[in-house]
């Protein structure tokens, strides 16, 4: 029965990430059904959360179940109040890649059992992990959980974590976002008790949320059997299943950061300039939205981010008009100093780090040894990835002018240029440990492997196309 709290802890922060897409995407709706309730749910979250945190910085509003209310039904009750106020135009007709031919038979049991068979991995590791079994890992028991629980009983950010050795300081742990953390407080206050499964179980919906967006967001692009190829593809990785079914912020993270990237692509893809600058808009909220989650979003994810968004105007000018893409770029900054601003402000008040746990100023610079080994192994020698590695690979050397000289670019350059920038981190400073204990490297990965998935399919749909002479879309 108290996984029922999960209903309002869940429907009233997607009900206002729901609104705030539609003000968005204003007269220009171009998310279909399912792509906005997905998108308002991960967002609408962290937007909440943001929100709360500010606000009880700010006032001292108590973190208390009706601290809470009283803070999501006022957010909720203005964004009502805009979205009379504003205009909004009707929601368009799902777009979708249609199949031209019916499936066969056998590729409708195929499909089936497949589904089956991933549905039930699904619910088995969900079950076992986040609902019945006590968090025993690091990160999870001295940070994620640990912080939530703190809020909860403290009813307050606490930025000063108890550890079995006495008390750590306020720039370990502390130094992290407060959004997933607070997301854990929310549902606790809610149901008026701290319950391990309740307020583990919405990592499991930000690892589905995942999967279903990138089948929407594919079937824009292919037909049916490829979009489920390429949910299949990300749902079969068992590092990310894992990671999906268990307390960690990396899924979390990599949800986000696909809504970032992917809507950007679509944005870039557009030819018409209204439905770009819309598209631009919402990739510019989940874009700030990316450093209340984890520190490397705002240290390494958001600056590629923007270089990629700059290159990507200046080679698409022919498209857009200079005023567009100085409104383009106005909303990103504009999201940017209103969103995330106020954390880096925060951050540097309390003497908070901001690196994971590890002030970057204050590391040293020196070769570690056997970086390169450990993450050759976690990449091509164990289960982690299967051969998504090598496949990737393959497809980026058969297929480099789709990769590099389309809108695709956009997702193939972010995603090379994050997980280039990660190695001179592990090979010359004492993060090396996070690639040599195959932690952090791994955890880097999974945060893009929606993104990788997405890529690997679409090019593999190009191989297919070029083979069979079938007609897929411009990418």
């Amino acid at each position: 029965m108290i996984l029922l709290w999960l209903i309002p802890g869940i429907g009233l922060p997607t009900l206002i990430g729901w609104l705030a897409v539609r003000l968005l995407e204003s007269t220009t709706p171009v998310l279909q059904r399912g792509e906005r309730w997905i998108i308002g749910f991960v967002l609408g979250m962290t937007l909440t959360m943001t929100v709360v945190f500010y606000t009880h910085a700010l006032t001292g509003i108590p973190l208390s179940r009706w601290g809470f209310l009283t803070i999501v039904l006022v957010l909720l009750g203005l964004l009502i109040g805009l979205t009379r106020l504003l205009p909004i135009a009707s929601m368009p007709r799902p777009i979708l890649r249609p199949s031209h031919t019916p499936l066969p038979r056998w590729l409708w049991i195929t499909i089936i059992v497949l589904g089956t068979w991933t549905v039930v991995k699904i619910l088995a590791a969900g079950t076992t992990f986040l609902l019945l079994t006590p968090p025993a890992l690091d990160d999870v028991v001295d940070n994620w959980n640990l912080r939530g629980k703190m809020f909860f009983v403290e009813q307050r950010i606490v930025l000063q974590t108890p550890d079995f050795h006495g008390v750590l300081q306020s720039g370990d742990v502390s130094a992290y976002p407060p959004t997933i953390p607070l997301v854990k407080t929310w549902l606790a206050a809610l149901s008026g008790t701290w319950n391990e499964g309740l307020i583990n179980s919405v990592h499991l919906l930000w690892y589905l949320a995942a999967l279903a967006l990138l089948f929407c967001i594919l079937r824009r692009l292919m037909t049916l059997p490829w979009a489920l190829l390429g949910v299949y593809l990300l749902a079969s990785l068992p590092l990310y299943l894992m990671h999906g079914t268990n307390p960690y912020a990396d899924v979390c993270l990599s949800v986000h950061l696909f809504i970032a990237v992917g809507l950007l692509y679509l944005g870039i893809r557009s030819t018409e300039q209204r439905e770009r600058e819309s598209f631009l808009r919402l990739s510019a909220f989940a874009t700030a939205l990316l450093s209340l989650l984890k520190n490397e979003a705002l240290v390494m994810h958001l600056p590629i981010l923007f270089l990629v968004l700059i290159v990507a105007l200046w080679k698409y000018r022919g498209q857009m008009n200079g005023r567009s893409a100085v409104r383009i770029l106005t909303w990103y900054a504009g999201l940017f100093l209103a969103i995330v601003l106020p954390w880096i402000v925060y951050k540097w008040s309390h003497g908070l780090a901001f690196g994971n746990a590890k002030a970057l100023t204050q590391m040293p610079i020196a070769w570690q040894p056997d970086v390169l080994r450990s993450i050759a192994i976690n990449t091509f020698l164990e289960g982690n990835w299967l051969l998504l590695p090598l496949l990737l690979i393959s497809l980026l050397f058969l297929q480099w002018r789709t990769a590099f000289r389309t809108p695709l670019f956009v997702i193939s350059a972010f995603t090379l240029l994050v997980y280039s920038v990660q190695f001179p981190l592990f090979m010359f400073t004492p993060l090396s440990t996070e690639a040599v204990n195959q932690t952090g490297y791994a955890r880097g990965l999974i945060q893009l492997m929606p993104l990788l998935v997405f890529m690997v399919t679409v090019l593999i749909t190009q191989v297919f196309s070029k083979t069979r002479g079938a007609e897929l879309p411009s990418t």
